[in-house]
């Protein structure tokens, strides 16, 4: 097993929906995650008095009594990123659509809480203790992130518990103390109460577009069974992993990626904290013959209401009411993987900002691409009223996404495989009910007889070139093909479609031949 690489980016690139890289990075303590591409903040606040600023820590010493451990203080001297450590460091999360969002420490995994009970001078102090995120519009846990009115690119927090805002008094009478937050404040008008959101250091780089290494390596005359499963496990009631626990799904999905025999896999709609479960059931079933994966998460973004900012959605809790993390999408793939890398797919800004990711093998010389487009629902896929194309308009824009970072890769040698939930039906697939327009998924397609460098979709040769495949999704009203597996036009395919009984989805399986 690897180490955690984080992929961070800046607050501007987050909002415009940019890329995030991967670099190595500090292990994830608790419960959390230990291979998410989720991005990670510290909260940055100045005392007006001193002009002095400071990173917002979450105290965790030993010496903390067990009410005081794990308080928020502004306290380490913001002179430099680098001072940014695990303590510093928090990853935002919204369990309602981006109306709220809520502050996940690092180091001890807990959730940042409003003690709207405690005594003075600790009365509505915030502390990092919650093992999840409360159900109720007023959950200790949930905060308002507003804009400052004054400063641009500075933030006020307001503590939906409380319905005050978060200030840093840096004048209480212990210095131990100074600087603590406290949700008590009717209004937001000076420094201590000024946010500023910045990205953690030495977990990507900024404004950076760096590309894996270039790969001599090549995987012709080798197979790969390749897969592709929404494993529908976050909190629809159609499916069997509904609400399951975190080794439930990790189980589930390992359990068919054993019955495939695959050697990569890529996973829709699973929570962050079923990443390790994965991870380890993979490696305890040796699949693929493996005894070494890694699985890699990259979560949904929802827009924070009034910011632009992005939080990760969250995932309903378990049965059992066990946190489960983030919502999004996995990659696993063989250990040797080093370099991996996500984005932020054109999503419409009141939508889901769904994820793409891709992973190197090199020394096999191929590279592995997963993504989750938009759904075609209304408000989800959906343009500016007078656009020539308004229905279908974001997947196709997400289409054109994943080929430009696959043609990425084949440009520095690799062999691309791309597959994931594309929520839209193939160019040749009869109209019907539920079915895309036909030139949404064009982008990735290759059509026989017209010489380009597009993908060949595992379905195709069995369907005599053309670009329809069998149904992955099927319900009451409507059978449809919205899973693929892609590759490159000189392989050969053998596609087979699964129904586990247990998703929404059909399962995709490739054997893809490289020649």
């Amino acid at each position: 097993m690897k180490r955690i690489r984080i992929v961070m980016t800046t607050l501007a690139m987050l909002v415009a929906g940019s890329v995030s890289l991967l670099a190595p990075g500090s292990a994830t303590a608790a419960d959390a995650p230990r291979s998410s591409t989720g991005q990670r903040w510290a909260l940055q606040i100045t005392d007006g008095v001193t002009g002095k600023s400071y990173y917002v820590a979450a105290e965790l010493s030993d010496t903390l009594s067990s009410d005081q451990k794990g308080r928020l203080r502004a306290r380490t001297a913001a002179t430099s990123p680098t001072a940014i450590g695990t303590w510093e460091t928090f990853t935002l999360h919204t369990a309602d659509n981006g109306a709220t969002v809520s502050l996940r420490n690092e180091e001890n995994g807990l959730y940042v809480s409003t003690e709207a009970h405690y005594a003075t001078p600790y009365t509505k102090m915030l502390r990092a203790r919650a093992q999840s995120i409360g159900t109720s519009s007023t959950a200790w846990e949930k905060f308002q992130l507003q804009k400052d009115t004054e400063v641009a690119g500075a933030y006020n927090l307001k503590s939906m518990a409380t319905q005050q805002f978060v200030s840093a008094r840096f004048n209480l009478t212990s210095p131990g103390d100074q600087g603590l937050l406290l949700a008590a404040y009717g209004a937001a008008s000076g420094s201590w109460e000024r946010i500023r959101l910045v990205p953690v250091p030495n977990s990507g780089q900024y404004g950076d577009t760096a590309d894996p290494p270039a790969t001599a390596n090549s995987p012709v005359g080798t197979m790969r069974n390749v897969v592709s499963w929404n494993a529908c496990s976050n909190n629809n009631a159609d499916c069997t992993l509904d609400n399951a626990e975190v080794t439930t799904v990790g189980d589930t999905v390992a359990q068919q990626a054993a019955a495939a025999d695959a050697d990569v896999m890529f996973v829709q709609e699973i929570c962050e904290k079923s990443a390790a479960a994965l991870e380890n059931s993979l490696e305890g079933r040796r699949v693929g013959g493996l005894t070494d994966w890694d699985v890699r998460f990259a979560p949904t973004y929802r827009k924070l209401t009034g910011t632009g900012v992005l939080a990760q959605k969250h995932c309903a809790n378990s049965k059992s009411g066990a946190d489960r993390g983030a919502y999004g999408m996995a990659l696993a793939v063989p250990s040797e993987n080093t370099w991996y890398r996500s984005w932020i797919l054109p999503s419409r800004d009141t939508a889901e900002q769904r994820p793409l990711m891709c992973a190197t093998v090199p020394t096999q010389g191929t590279a592995f691409c997963g993504g989750h487009f938009s759904a075609g629902i209304a408000g989800d896929d959906v343009t500016e009223t007078g656009n020539p194309q308004p229905t279908g308009y974001y997947r196709n824009e997400q289409a054109k996404t994943a080929f430009q970072q696959a043609s990425t890769l084949r440009g520095l040698g690799y062999e691309v495989v791309f597959g994931g939930d594309l929520n839209a039906t193939p160019p040749d697939a009869p109209q019907g009910p539920g079915s895309a327009p036909a030139w949404v998924l064009e982008p990735l397609y290759y059509q026989p007889g017209v010489v380009d460098d597009r993908f060949e979709e595992c379905d195709q040769s069995a369907y005599g070139g053309s670009r329809t495949g069998a149904p992955t999704h099927v319900s009451t009203s409507s059978s449809l093909k919205l899973d693929y597996i892609f590759g490159p036009q000189s392989a050969d395919y053998s596609c087979s479609i699964t129904d586990t009984g247990v998703s929404d989805h059909k399962l995709i399986d490739a054997a893809v031949s490289f020649h």
